[in-house]
């Protein structure tokens, strides 16, 4: 990663707004490392899935797990866990509003503990929970509403005061404060670590592992996937290729309705005289999300009003957009200075109502899509895995409701819609 310009080198927030000399920095994350880790490529498998992210792994892992035999993974980079994965936030929660997406997260963060422990700590699994804050009419009915939801399925989610907010976070600026919740079990994971120990664990169970190799195509008659390598016959092909499952489901002549955004995060320096184990404090009326990274921060913001973009180089004016919401809840970083070389931006291939797809397509049930995460793979990986690995032993999924995720609900009226995307 090159760091910022040195202009700009060590400049608080407040001193990094529209107009600032921000528009001359570029930071650019490498999207691949060199070299090669590929095992040779098999002629056949019986299930071939396309991506190493956490999606992908843990479909591989929970396969495994399962009894089915011959699984290979493919994927572009030298290595598991390069792509999307990599870029992560690092947080896993089951405060959503929608009851899949609760679920998914409940199913997964169970399975990350113990993956947690499995691996001897190397997921990297803190349990500091989420807060979320919101200082408007609206934003407390939302809430509200949420949490009702929530707590009916089980999760541990607290309705705070602002006296509440302050015994957990005390740097939070409660002003105005209309309503917050707090979920002790939501937490941190380390993204490098995640992707380390399923791939290790999927490996251990016999997983094969194809790198540095692109899948071109996926075609019927029989089955089978077409790399820059050479073909692989196959059973089941599993469209885990996050933000590039869109063009691999075309090749198939799938229509999947991802579209994939850049979202960016930003380090700060050192703030001392604050714990180190705090919660995931977001702020739900600017969208800015702020946590513990080393002795410094690291601050979130997803824009709703970006446009599509497969780029993965940060975006400077990432820093102006922050500079203005962040004094909204959490002041104490507006004149803490950003670390140079601790900024980056990741992808979030997404859908229209913000729900992943995972799916066995009724004109070709073999291709099974499960893609369009949006930012919130790693935290739904195992319930992902869990799924697919029942639509291809059993031809169905039991433990999930997979009707909230099916690939033709586009085309039909009233959509649940996710409403807590950071």
């Amino acid at each position: 990663m090159e760091p910022l310009d040195a202009s700009i080198r060590g400049l608080p927030l407040s001193k990094l707004r529209a107009g600032s000399l921000i528009a001359s920095a570029v930071i650019r994350t490498l999207t691949s490392d060199a070299g090669s880790a590929a095992t040779g490529r098999p002629a056949r498998a019986r299930v071939v899935v396309v991506g190493a992210g956490a999606i992908g792994l843990a479909v591989a892992l929970q396969l495994r797990r399962a009894g089915v035999d011959d699984v290979v993974v493919i994927d572009r980079n030298s290595s598991a866990g390069m792509g999307s994965t990599s870029r992560a936030n690092g947080g896993v929660r089951a405060q959503f509003t929608t009851p899949v997406n609760i679920v998914f997260s409940q199913f997964t963060i169970e399975k990350l503990r113990e993956l947690h422990e499995l691996s001897a700590g190397h997921v990297g699994f803190k349990r500091v929970g989420y807060l979320f804050l919101t200082g408007s009419d609206a934003g407390e009915v939302a809430l509200r509403r949420a949490w009702e939801l929530q707590r009916s399925l089980g999760v541990d989610v607290e309705w705070l005061s602002a006296a509440g907010v302050i015994e957990k976070a005390p740097f939070v600026d409660v002003d105005g404060l209309a309503a917050a919740t707090f979920c002790a079990s939501d937490g941190l994971i380390d993204p490098h670590g995640v992707a380390s120990a399923l791939s290790a664990e999927a490996r251990r169970l016999g997983t094969r592992f194809v790198f540095d190799t692109e899948v071109v195509s996926v075609a019927a008659g029989p089955p089978r996937v077409r790399t820059t390598t050479g073909d692989i016959e196959t059973e089941f092909v599993v469209n885990a290729a996050g933000p590039f499952a869109c063009a691999l489901a075309a090749t198939a002549g799938i229509d999947l309705p991802v579209v994939t955004r850049r979202r960016n995060l930003a380090c700060t320096e050192r703030v001392p005289g604050i714990a180190g184990d705090i919660p995931m404090c977001v702020d739900n009326d600017t969208g800015v999300l702020i946590r513990r990274e080393g002795a410094g921060f690291l601050i979130g913001f997803s824009d709703p009003g970006d446009p599509p973009s497969t780029d993965t180089g940060f975006d400077p004016a990432f820093l102006d957009a922050i500079a203005a919401r962040v004094g909204n809840r959490f002041p104490f970083l507006e004149d803490v200075p950003i670390s140079p070389r601790k900024c980056w931006a990741g992808l979030y291939p997404e859908t229209p109502d913000h729900h992943a797809i995972v799916d066995a397509p009724a004109q070709l049930p073999w291709f099974i899509q499960c893609a369009g995460f949006g930012g919130h793979g790693i935290m739904h990986s195992f319930a992902a895995g869990q799924a697919v690995t029942e639509l291809i032993t059993e031809s169905r999924c039991t433990t999930f409701d997979l009707h909230p995720l099916r690939l033709n609900r586009f085309d039909e009226p009233g959509a649940m819609v996710e409403t807590a995307v950071l």
